[in-house]
């Protein structure tokens, strides 16, 4: 069965939520903050595929990342993140 865009999203928070638990340092407590956030967002966008939410939040991050001028030292931190919450969560 395929899951929607709305399941993977909580999928992913869940995982964000509890690598946020666990973080010991604030920059991390701020990525992962920064993620669910734009996650909250995303997730009323219609779909299916945990492939196409995936990929499809990964552009929509690159570009709000670059448009509200984050430092390239967090965008690589949280692009990381983001990469390591899609491994986990799968």
């Amino acid at each position: 069965m395929t899951m929607t865009f709305a399941e993977r999203a909580d999928q992913l928070c869940d995982t964000l939520r509890d690598m946020e638990h666990n973080a010991e340092e604030g920059d991390h407590l701020f990525y992962c903050a920064y993620l669910l956030g734009l996650l909250g967002l995303y997730s009323s966008t219609e779909g299916e595929g945990e492939a196409a939410f995936d990929e499809g939040f990964g552009a929509v991050l690159k570009e709000t990342l670059i448009a509200e001028g984050v430092e390239d030292t967090d965008q690589l931190n949280i692009t990381a993140l983001w990469q390591a919450v899609c491994t986990q969560a799968a």
